[in-house]
């Protein structure tokens, strides 16, 4: 069928089917990325704010900006007693569609700042768990000392990095594991001490190199002595430092040259989609680790037959989830924890057969926040399907007026931009960025970390690229002193917004092999002329 948003034609898998139906739920009228895209509206996941708790009126950090028109907690205030979304319960009005009633209780519910467990010194991060010394970093685990980064996994002091896990000492890179001290660098495994490379294993001493395996010293794809490389290492730092536009274009230039595979799966039965690990029978799906039986997942872990989910993790029997973890039967849910058998819940702890809750801790058989014996919550239920039925909204998702967040801040305006009159005419919020303190006078970056010394992090300095202000932090100076690098001339999400572009989008689309034409799946534009080959053809290339 087509998609009722973009027009483009898809088809449902038979798994769909069975889900949807199972979970008394309308198969969607859109195709997989624009559920994605909808999804994504609900999420803010790298801007934050300072505003003010409504409930003591301290300075927060928070994910809302001050003009948004949500009462806004400090997390630990919502964890605490002090907080209880239950005072806020109201009846069911079955005059009224269900969603402007959600709405009415949303606009009153207060909602936590930004989610961080066990965090220790990270102020500025969210979505993180077990985090110390991190700033600027989101999406997070059982890291420190990690500074504009984001979706890192058990990695330490490492500096504009984006999905890599295992690592250390790493800066601007994107898609590595188990690597120490690389830069500049996409898709390696077990590699140190290099930059500029691509898609090497178990390598050390490279620069700008691809597929490099069980290699040292090369530069250029040419191998030399010790002595020789730290040379040619010393020069090459030196014009990174002087033309950093022309090293980069070379590497792009180099990802041009090398063979990519179609698709990243290692230990994957029967599986569809890019960089999924340790998983069986997963569709479309997208950064998947120890799951099965899903259809249309992005960003998640230890899922069991879950649909059109994003960022869950430990979840089961699941349609149309975001931000969530260890949720069971549960539909239409966001930003919740440890739910069963719910649906249309927000901010939500520990819930178990609740409908249409928010900010809700530890409670059963509510509705609208309201507590019904579990007799009359299935009475209720069965009345509130059949209006629902009735208004047409049982089994569909939030409608994106719902979305807590102006749409340029969320994940989907990184998607699809939008300008803000068109985010306004399709009923959107938009932030309106403050007026920022610029420099009085122009100041002269020095091109490397040595030639500076800490009164440079006092400096507002100019993004070349955006003209907007931005600031060196101590950490950030230590970290590029000691490999020699050169001081980043471009805004922090500048940085990001480069890296990021560098990775392949999350859609699949039907291609050819360079090598041995059959027929493929890829993730990789034609525009970006990437010589893409099947597994069979990138085994026996690159490892001839």
């Amino acid at each position: 069928m087509n998609c009722n948003q973009c027009g483009l034609q898809f088809e449902y898998f038979n798994a769909e089917k069975e889900a949807y139906n199972r979970a008394d739920a309308l198969l969607p009228v859109n195709c997989p990325q624009c559920r994605r895209l909808r999804h994504l509206i609900f999420r803010n996941e790298k801007n934050l704010f300072h505003n003010k708790s409504c409930l003591s009126a301290k300075k927060i950090i928070s994910l809302y900006p001050e003009t948004s028109p949500f009462h806004i907690v400090d997390q630990n205030e919502w964890w605490s007693d002090k907080f209880d979304a239950t005072l806020f319960a109201r009846n069911f009005d079955f005059n009224k569609p269900f969603f402007e009633q959600y709405k009415n209780l949303q606009k009153e519910v207060p909602r936590w700042a930004r989610i961080v467990v066990n965090a220790e010194n990270s102020d500025f991060c969210n979505n993180s768990a077990n985090v110390k010394n991190c700033y600027l970093t989101f999406s997070s685990y059982e890291s420190q000392d990690l500074y504009y980064c984001m979706r890192l996994f058990r990695c330490n002091d490492c500096v504009d990095c984006l999905n890599i896990s295992d690592c250390q000492l790493c800066s601007m890179s994107a898609d590595c594991k188990h690597c120490y001290n690389i830069h500049y660098s996409l898709l390696c495994n077990s590699c140190y001490d290099s930059y500029f490379i691509f898609d090497c294993k178990t390598s050390k001493n490279c620069i700008m190199t691809a597929q490099a395996r069980n290699k040292e010293y090369l530069i250029r794809g040419k191998e030399y002595s010790k002595a020789e490389y730290e040379k040619h290492k010393k020069e090459f730092l030196a014009q990174l430092a002087n033309n950093p536009d022309s090293i980069k274009k070379e590497f792009l230039e180099l990802l041009k040259s090398a063979y990519h595979k179609n698709l990243n799966m290692i230990k994957a039965e029967n599986c569809l989609g890019n960089f999924i690990n340790d998983s069986k029978n997963i569709i479309n799906v997208f950064y998947t680790i120890d799951s099965e039986d899903c259809v249309n997942v992005y960003d998640s872990s230890a899922l069991k037959d879950c649909y059109d989910n994003s960022y869950n993790e430990k979840s089961e029997l699941c349609v149309e989830i975001d931000t969530a973890y260890e949720m069971y039967n549960s539909k239409f849910c966001t930003y919740s924890i440890t739910m069963a058998d719910s649906a249309y819940c927000d901010q939500c702890d520990h819930l178990t057969e609740c409908f249409g809750c928010i900010g809700l801790k530890k409670q059963q058989n509510r509705i609208l926040n309201k507590q019904y014996s579990a007799e009359d919550y299935k009475k209720m239920l069965a009345k509130i399907k059949t209006h629902m039925e009735h208004t047409g909204e049982w089994g569909k998702p939030f409608p994106h007026n719902l979305t807590p967040f102006p749409y340029n801040i969320t994940l989907a305006y990184e998607l699809a931009p939008l300008k803000k009159e068109e985010a306004l005419k399709q009923g959107y919020m938009w932030h309106d960025e403050e007026k920022q303190e610029m420099p009085k006078e122009k100041y002269n970056l020095p091109k490397t970390a040595v030639e500076a010394d800490e009164s440079i992090c006092e400096k507002i300095l100019v993004c070349e690229k955006t003209g907007k202000p931005y600031k060196i932090i101590p950490q950030e100076l230590k970290f590029y002193k000691k490999f020699g690098l050169p001081l980043p001339r471009v805004t922090p999400d500048q940085r990001y917004k480069e890296l990021r572009n560098l990775q392949p989008p999350k859609k699949l689309i039907d291609a050819t092999c360079g090598l041995c034409k059959s027929p493929i799946k890829t993730v990789y534009p034609p525009e970006w002329n990437y010589k893409i080959i099947c597994e069979k053809c990138y085994l026996e290339k690159i490892y001839e």
